[in-house]
């Protein structure tokens, strides 16, 4: 028999109270969504109460839950698979279960402990109903190195200013490296900035004008190594590569 709405909210609340103790006001937590199974059938004991589907990682965990279940109660041809496979759990008259397995101080360690558990289910043998490709296969360091990369660079402004984060600018015709504090762009800014849009907006080279490469490094690490203020709010620090050629 499917659960009803009212069900549903009701789990909702409860699972909220579940996390927010849990979590203990960590900025970020980490989440396995599990199916409770069939109460009719005998399963073996496992290391969670129930069968991990999804890992996620949130700095907003109670509302993520929600977001969860209350998005599920309205597919469209655009809902995910978690979404779905949700869906398909109140229709058989199941409702999830969250685990919380682990916090994080920054969102970069928020995203490599989200993985990490991603990988550890796959070894275990669950199947995940996350969208990511990178959690649908068992990954090689390289891969994995690659993953966090690309997910670092999408975090927002404000992940980046609390984690101390800076773009760093290369350009290819070897003009000195800039260095952009995420937090001179955020300010007056929509709350959805993210580091891919002030990294193509501070992209162009002053000395030639064309696109740099660009990365991420750590704040503190660049202001040790001597960068400097330079004009614009851009900041800068020696090129290394031409030093090592001078000496």
């Amino acid at each position: 028999m499917p659960v009803s709405p009212l069900d549903i909210e009701r789990r909702i609340k409860a699972l909220r109270s579940h996390a927010r103790q849990e979590v203990r006001g960590a900025p970020y937590a980490i989440y396995a969504l599990l199916d409770p199974g069939d109460p009719n059938q005998f399963s073996e004991p496992g290391p969670f109460d129930g069968t991990p589907f999804y890992v996620g990682q949130s700095c907003k965990i109670e509302d993520r839950i929600a977001t969860h279940l209350r998005s599920s109660q309205h597919l469209t041809a655009d809902s995910r698979l978690v979404q779905r496979h949700i869906a398909w759990l109140f229709a058989v008259g199941r409702l999830p279960r969250v685990a919380i397995l682990d916090t994080a101080q920054t969102r970069s360690q928020s995203l490599m402990a989200e993985l990490r558990w991603g990988q550890h289910m796959l070894r275990a043998g669950f199947e995940l109903a996350n969208n990511s490709p990178d959690f649908a296969k068992l990954m090689s360091v390289p891969e994995i190195e690659f993953w966090l990369d690309h997910s670092r660079a999408q975090m927002l402004a404000s992940d980046a200013i609390r984690e101390g984060v800076a773009i760093v600018h290369t350009c290819t015709c070897g003009h000195a490296d800039r260095w952009i504090d995420p937090a001179e762009h955020a300010l007056f800014r929509t709350q959805r900035l993210r580091l891919t849009r002030i990294a193509a907006e501070t992209r162009k080279c002053p000395g030639c004008g064309n696109d740099c490469e660009w990365r991420l490094d750590d704040w503190n690490l660049l202001k040790a190594f001597g960068a400097r203020p330079s004009d614009g709010g851009r900041r800068e620090y020696p090129n290394f590569c031409d030093n090592v050629g001078a000496a």
